[in-house]
């Protein structure tokens, strides 16, 4: 959801993945003296991710030189993703603390929630020991402990 844009030319509710808005929510909620680099990985609606797209993001995380890490994902299968790189992260990842974000209404929306789950992914980040977690409306989770609320959309803690 957080990079969707709804061109004016499809009409009605189509819409096509833009280009990734972590740039443009960076320039809103980056910390000072913050040094960070953004890769687009993978353009695609998430219903239509693969676990071959997850293995590209995972090596792209293996690879990655930095420590702190922050995905943007689309919300129906971000729980999928979390799993995938968390299942592999204390063999592969090390040290490195992956927060896997997004939004429930896209970021080009003047509603959205975007620049706040990002603004999140930095506190977590910041505080949180090496592993893989999920930020969403202000709540944290680890990987293998999140579940999305059939009813709400919302994700919740597993009990």
């Amino acid at each position: 959801t957080i990079d969707k844009a709804y061109p004016r030319l499809m009409g009605g509710w189509a819409f096509e993945i833009a280009e990734p808005a972590a740039g443009r929510i960076l320039e809103r909620v980056t910390p000072p003296n913050f040094k960070l680099s953004v890769a687009s990985v993978c353009m695609k609606d998430s219903q239509e991710i693969t676990d071959e797209d997850r293995e590209v993001l995972f090596s792209a995380c293996v690879k990655a030189t930095c420590e702190r890490i922050i995905v943007t994902h689309g919300t129906d299968t971000m729980i999928d993703t979390a799993q995938y790189l968390g299942s592999r992260h204390a063999e592969h990842l090390g040290n490195k603390r992956i927060c896997l974000t997004g939004s429930m209404r896209p970021e080009r929306f003047v509603d959205t929630d975007a620049h706040f789950n990002v603004g999140m992914c930095f506190g977590v980040l910041g505080v949180a020991p090496p592993g893989v977690y999920l930020c969403m409306n202000g709540v944290v989770h680890a990987w293998d402990s999140v579940f999305r609320d059939a009813e709400t959309g919302l994700f919740k803690a597993k009990e």
